[in-house]
């Protein structure tokens, strides 16, 4: 049962690929309004006064820290069962972190389950010798010396402004309708993906048994899969989307962050980029890494603030071609810590039509 109800929110795209089905837990109550975790599923013993939104992102975190399923420390089909030796190990875990945090860092997040853990269950406590070669260095230079030379956030933005096009042109388009195949766990599905001016987007995977559909409204986002009901995403989830939803995102970047700066160039492959990092209320929030030669957008690295630590979510474009005048990715790769999607697109049309009540949840799905 985990694995197919694991296979349809995968399906849904981009939505929480593993901890989503802690949907499924026995609930106090069906209402979303201002509660806690605590005050919405059974069982909460540590994180029982985060927000319940806030619930679900902070386990993928965990999942995405240790390499495992919810399965590792839930039982199937009643999750809020404390009968699973890992569960009870990581309640403790949590105190512990967040004791670590409250008592050295005045409760930043310094200290996470991924400090230790890396990708797997069980942290290694020795440190490992080198087999053979040099070992690699860590120093590396001050922030201020490695982006002596970097320009300013506002001309590699402005650069890549112009290698898609220009402003005027961008301006111009209100709605994007892109038609491709998405290549999921070696499945490859139709899939529609239309964007909207105002942060809007609907990505509808064809399936035979119906639409499997992620969609945000400028304001939040929801999921569905085919015969079931549409689940809200995660306030913290749908904040961090905005940079891939923003239809006209180099005329917004600098609206989405309270501050943008550039970071140390970094390489994306084996292509140089400028990095330019967008922070909100002191804290990294989004990195866009922009070739330094054509100027194109290469990857947007995003993160989502979680109670345990930040989720990280990767969009690699690729194959930049020009479509009516502006130059978009054909090729886009979105990566998480536990899987990898990608979507080729084949046909893309400009202000097409649409409906804005396309992107909002049905009524009574809440």
């Amino acid at each position: 049962m985990f694995k197919r109800f694991l296979s349809a929110v995968t399906v849904s795209l981009f939505l929480l690929p593993s901890s989503e089905k802690l949907n499924t837990q026995t609930t106090v109550t069906n209402s979303r309004d201002h509660k806690s975790a605590a005050e919405r599923y059974r069982n909460i013993q540590v994180l029982t006064d985060v927000p319940e939104d806030e619930l679900i992102p902070a386990m993928q975190f965990m999942t995405y820290a240790l390499g495992v399923e919810c399965s590792y420390c839930h039982t199937e089909g009643a999750l809020e069962k404390d009968d699973k030796k890992t569960k009870l190990i990581a309640r403790k875990m949590m105190r512990m972190m967040l004791a670590i945090n409250r008592d050295n860092f005045d409760s930043k997040q310094m200290v996470t389950c991924n400090s230790c853990h890396r990708g797997a269950p069980r942290p290694v406590s020795i440190p490992m010798i080198v087999e053979s070669g040099v070992k690699p260095s860590f120093e590396t230079p001050p922030e201020a010396e490695a982006t002596a030379n970097a320009p300013s956030p506002e001309d590699v933005i402005g650069k890549y402004l112009d290698a898609i096009g220009g402003a005027a042109a961008l301006s111009k388009v209100k709605t994007r309708q892109e038609k491709g195949t998405i290549t999921i766990s070696g499945l490859n599905l139709p899939v529609e993906v239309i964007t909207s001016t105002g942060g809007k987007q609907l990505t509808l995977v064809h399936l035979s048994n119906g639409d499997s559909i992620t969609a945000y409204d400028g304001k939040s986002g929801w999921s569905s899969a085919p015969n079931r009901p549409a689940h809200p995403i995660p306030s913290i989830e749908s904040i961090s989307a905005r940079t891939e939803t923003d239809l006209q995102l180099p005329m917004h970047m600098k609206q989405l962050f309270d501050q943008v700066k550039s970071m140390p160039p970094e390489n994306v492959g084996d292509r140089q980029t400028y990095v330019v990092a967008g922070f909100n209320t002191g804290e990294i929030a989004a990195k866009f890494y922009f070739d330094k030669d054509s100027g194109y957008l290469l990857r947007i690295l995003r993160y989502t603030k979680t109670p345990l630590g930040q989720s990280p979510t990767q969009i690699d474009n690729d194959n930049y071609r020009d479509q009516d005048g502006l130059k978009v990715p054909f090729l886009r790769t979105i990566s998480r810590p536990n899987s990898r999607i990608a979507i080729r697109i084949d046909e893309v049309k400009f202000n097409v039509p649409v409906d804005d009540a396309r992107f909002a949840i049905a009524v009574g799905s809440r």
